[in-house]
């Protein structure tokens, strides 16, 4: 065990300094425990730990973790500390677009795998990313899991990135169930919407979609590349509005500013999906996102307390702790 250069121990004595260094050595080298460690030193325990603390302090102990390549543990560490989560993966860079959403799913299935003891109740949001977990799933699980939208289907249910068609497929191939909501994303106006929230069936599975487990989501931006404008569910007046409004991005169709505030939209009476204070009570809200365009609206459902698990890349992880 080398003293390294820049080792302040010159005015140690030399006994008391061979001492720490032993300490250390029979600690991190040999693996005994601190009682160990005492008995071979015929000191106390105490004593150990004290040794052993200065031994750090002076730099005789040089602790490293090599971690293997694609892991960043120091990443994930300082945003679950920085915006205060219960858990976050961050994968390697990938281009944007569609090697994104799949790094970003891969990742996303990963971590929700091992999280599928017991009979879980998992919802799912309808988004580009999403689409891509069915692929990342290996077949033939038995988990017992209920999987269940979180927001009406999308017109569309065969482009790929309906909720509908991820649920079954996911159902299907982690051996659970799934539950479908059978109400689209927007109705035409409040009064149908407040007539099909008062039926009991759809009443009861919005209670389990409120109540769910894990719920895992992506952010929509509110540009022209944003979902709900590409499917046709924002016009270009309602996304004019949105931005004049300060709105930077949105969670299952519910729009917020920079700062994770609610923001008003035309499309609040009309829209079928849990509410974003629903978000905050349950036990894992995952947003899997990222990207250069996702950054704004990603932060902004951090700072609002709407998600407590994040999955995403390397540069989008850097650029949220940038911005502090």
């Amino acid at each position: 065990m080398n003293l390294p250069k820049n080792s302040s121990t010159g005015n140690i004595p030399l006994e008391e300094l061979r001492l720490i260094t032993r300490a250390a050595w029979l600690y991190y080298i040999q693996g005994l425990t601190q009682t160990e460690v005492a008995d071979e030193l015929n000191c106390s325990r105490i004593k150990v730990t004290r040794l052993i603390s200065r031994a750090k302090s002076l730099g005789i102990v040089d602790i490293r973790i090599n971690q293997p390549p694609g892991f960043f543990v120091d990443l994930e560490h300082q945003l679950i500390s920085q915006y205060n989560l219960r858990d976050a993966v961050v994968t390697l860079d990938v281009p944007n677009g569609e090697p994104l959403r799949r790094a970003l799913a891969r990742a996303a299935v990963e971590w929700l795998t091992p999280n599928l003891n017991g009979e879980r109740v998992v919802g799912i949001s309808m988004g580009r990313t999403l689409a891509h977990f069915p692929e990342m799933i290996e077949p033939g699980q038995k988990t017992g899991t209920t999987f269940i939208e979180v927001m009406g289907a999308s017109d569309s249910v065969n482009s790929g990135f309906s909720s509908y068609a991820v649920i079954s497929r996911m159902a299907q191939l982690y051996g659970g169930q799934a539950r479908l909501l059978d109400v689209p994303t927007f109705v035409s106006n409040q009064s149908i919407r407040d007539l099909l929230m008062g039926e009991k069936q759809i009443a009861e599975r919005f209670e389990i979609a409120r109540s769910c487990d894990i719920l895992m989501t992506s952010v929509g931006t509110v540009d022209e590349d944003a979902l709900l404008h590409q499917i046709g569910y924002i016009s270009e007046e309602i996304l004019q509005q949105l931005q004049k409004q300060k709105a930077v991005g949105d969670l299952l169709g519910h729009f917020i500013d920079q700062k994770g505030r609610p923001v008003p939209s035309p499309l609040d009476g009309r829209l079928m999906a849990v509410q974003l204070e629903d978000l905050k009570r349950i036990p894992y809200s995952v947003l899997v996102s990222g990207g250069q365009n996702k950054i704004q609206a990603m932060k902004a459902a951090l700072l609002g307390n709407y998600v407590n698990v994040l999955i995403t890349d390397v540069t989008t992880a850097q650029k949220l702790l940038a911005q502090s």
